[in-house]
């Protein structure tokens, strides 16, 4: 690793530390870039000593780097720095380098400290950057912790509504934090801020905010709620900081990275420390320092602390990326409801899916409790419950929950697992809807919502185009079953039009809402045949329907009459590549056929119909989508379904991750898979298959 430092290039080889917590982080090595050990008995040139802040336990550390002539080097969590909160996901996105210090030691010089007083990085690209980031970060409400939901929570925004003065808000921090002894700031400075707040403010209400860490129950603040003057409202709610800081219209901190994260919001902040964003010309500031000389922007300072002195990685990959990056994964998150409930009730899940789907719902789950169906009716719902149903299986029981109880849908997703359900395998995707489903075309889902409404970001655009090059070159569909090999159904076809006919389950509850005219296998070749007279048709049945798992055999008459050719065992990527036109009621090979620029013509409703993108029968029937008719690029339609709408869990590790992280498992996977095992040896060890997808998903 190439190590930046005021005497020119060094090269790293190795991380020393005294910490057990920086050793066994694998994130840590990660954005460090090199290996990291634990002890310094072997110390040797290239070696660099790290430890975490200006801990205590970091004093021996530093005397063995000191006497051993090796650099030390301390580390911190950067500024956006969680998908959740540490105590509830600890996979840190973003890490802080600092050779000289650290940035909230006012009392010392830092890297950051230096950057922000010279003049050499700042360029109109960087500008830009910042200026782009900081306004993403704005409108999705992103932060160092990201656990609250994007919108102020219902309790604190009837709190925030019967307020009938301005309010000012006044940031209380951890007690002993590090930041504030550092930050020349003495935990008796918090009653000097409150009643300066009230003093400047006499029209206002102050809002006093608790820490999160406080509110995980992690650590104590400053103040006692009983003993608060008239005219403050302690505001304890688990809400995010640019939700809490848009009702504001002042801002007072000691050192607490609210007011960086104010002053990105635009707002005025007073300082009661030397926090690492002071000194600049930006803020109000009780203490001044004379080692801070210059004066900065806004986005100056955003793009040295964010984009210069800080590093990131992608927590599911361990990839080396850019903040950009790190705020996509995060945007993503913001930009669709998520479940929130101190308690979930599954309705009518069976017991092999209780193993694994409660791992889907999210960090705004508390409880989960899995209820039949017929006890619904009669059920004690609490005000906090959520209702999670899989798919439309129970709605005629659905009825019976409170109108005020949010009832969720959970059913497959789209890039699901090497192997089928049918044999047990747990999936990786999921997703939950809270409008309805995506393959019910008769109701609007919150996919097609999203579509619908969102404006597109050009970051946005390009993840979705990436994951389209990522999915073509690893070959990955939602079954990733078969056996690979080119077909040449184009020598066969004499020169006519090749047309692929992906069949389908047809108890399917994707065809029962999402194709209210052919609903069946048989149906949809009879009337492709009756579409496309001269094509060479060809069938491939439903992996389920081919391993007599589920329902959908064509009668032997109809292939006779309406197929040219049937295949079972191949791959669908295969068969896609070597057709020219997709025909299907709902099946999700027309997505994927759009991926790889097929013609696709649509005989049903699919979530990927009325988009532009595709053919639809239905719409020449008179039978369209009202609700749609946006017209999309498929890059948007990738991006809303892979990195927005769908819910992805590694196993067996039990955690979230990325389509593109699960793309790559998935992918070897499937290499893996089909080394070990092929042709009718499958079907001879399918029993086997099945018990081993039942042990995986109970034991591990």
């Amino acid at each position: 690793m190439k190590q930046l430092g005021g005497e020119g290039m060094t090269t790293v080889s190795r991380a020393l530390t005294a910490s057990n917590g920086i050793a066994r982080d694998p994130l840590i090595a990660a954005l460090l870039g090199v290996p990291v050990k634990k002890g310094f008995g072997d110390a040797r040139e290239g070696d660099v000593v790290v430890g975490w802040g200006k801990k205590e336990n970091t004093h021996g550390a530093k005397r063995f780097a000191e006497k051993s002539g090796l650099p030390y080097w301390h580390l911190e969590d950067g500024f956006f720095a969680y998908l959740s909160h540490p105590a509830i996901d600890d996979r840190r996105m973003a890490m802080v380098l600092d050779h000289k210090g650290i940035y909230y030691d006012a009392t010392h010089e830092s890297d950051l400290e230096d950057l922000l007083n010279r003049d050499d990085w700042v360029t109109p690209e960087l500008i830009a950057r910042a200026e782009d980031a900081m306004e993403r970060i704005r409108r999705w409400r992103l932060s160092k912790y990201n656990r609250s939901p994007l919108e102020v929570p219902a309790a604190l925004r009837a709190t925030l509504d019967a307020i009938p003065r301005p309010k000012v808000l006044v940031v209380d921090q951890t007690f002993g934090d590090m930041s504030l002894s550092l930050g020349l700031a003495g935990d008796d400075c918090f009653d000097a801020m409150l009643h300066a707040a009230l003093d400047d403010n006499p029209d206002a209400e102050v809002l006093l905010k608790v820490h999160p860490d406080v509110l995980v129950g992690k650590k104590r603040g400053h103040f006692i709620a009983h003993s608060l003057p008239d005219r403050v409202t302690m505001i304890a709610d688990a809400v995010a900081p640019q939700a809490l800081l848009a009702e504001v219209g002042h801002v007072y901190v000691a050192t607490s990275q609210m007011g960086f994260e104010a002053l990105i919001a635009g707002k005025p902040v007073t300082c009661f420390g030397l926090p690492f964003y002071a000194g600049w010309g930006l803020t109000d500031d009780k203490i001044t320092t004379e080692r801070r000389t210059a004066k900065r922007t806004v986005a100056e300072l955003f793009a040295a602390a964010c984009i210069l002195y800080s590093r990131y990685i992608d927590p599911f990959t361990h990839d080396a990326v850019e903040l950009e990056d790190v705020l996509d994964f995060l945007i993503a998150e913001k930009q669709i409801e998520r479940p929130e409930g101190a308690r979930a009730l599954t309705v009518g899940f069976s017991p092999w899916r209780r193993q694994f789907a409660h791992e889907f719902f999210g960090p705004g789950i508390g409880k989960v409790r899995h209820i039949a169906a017929g006890q619904v009716k009669d059920f004690a719902f609490n005000d906090d419950d959520v209702v999670i149903a899989w798919g439309r299986k129970h709605d005629d029981v659905l009825g019976h929950v409170p109108a005020h109880i949010p009832v969720w849908r959970m059913e497959d997703g789209f890039l699901r697992s090497v192997g089928l359900g049918s044999d047990y395998r747990r999936p990786a995707s999921l997703v939950l809807d809270r409008r309805g489903i995506y393959y019910d075309g008769t109701a609007e889902s919150d996919l097609e919502h999203f579509l619908m409404t969102h404006g597109f970001h050009a970051r946005e655009l390009k993840r979705g185009r990436s994951l389209i090059e990522t999915l073509l070159a690893s070959r990955v569909s939602k079954y990733n079953v078969g056996v690979q090999g080119a077909l040449d159904f184009k020598a066969r076809a004499g020169g006519r039009t090749v047309v692929l006919v992906p069949g389908q389950v047809e108890s399917d509850a994707s065809i029962r809402y999402g194709s209210p005219k052919i609903k069946s296998n048989a149906a949809l070749l009879e009337a492709v045949r009756a579409d496309m007279p001269d094509a060479y048709i060809v069938f491939k049945p439903h992996p389920d329907v081919a391993s007599g798992n589920r329902e959908g055999a064509v009668p032997q008459d109809v292939l006779d009459r309406a197929a040219d050719e049937v295949v079972t065992d191949a791959d669908i990527i295969d068969c896609i590549d070597a057709a020219q036109e997709i025909h299907t009621m709902t099946s999700l090979t027309g997505f994927e056929a759009l991926l790889r620029g097929r013609r696709v013509v649509t005989y049903g409703l699919p979530f990927y119909a009325g988009w532009g993108l595709t053919a639809d029968r239905m719409a020449a029937e008179g039978q369209s989508l009202p609700r749609r008719g946006r017209v999309l690029p498929i890059e948007a339609l990738v991006y809303g379904l892979l990195c927005v709408y769908a819910r992805y869990v590694r196993w067996p590790e039990r955690r979230s991750y990325s389509a593109e992280a699960l793309v790559a498992d998935i992918a070897a996977e499937a290499r893996a898979a089909r080394q070990a095992v092929e042709g009718t040896l499958q079907k001879a060890l399918k029993p086997l298959r099945k018990l081993g997808n039942i042990l995986e998903t109970l034991f591990r």
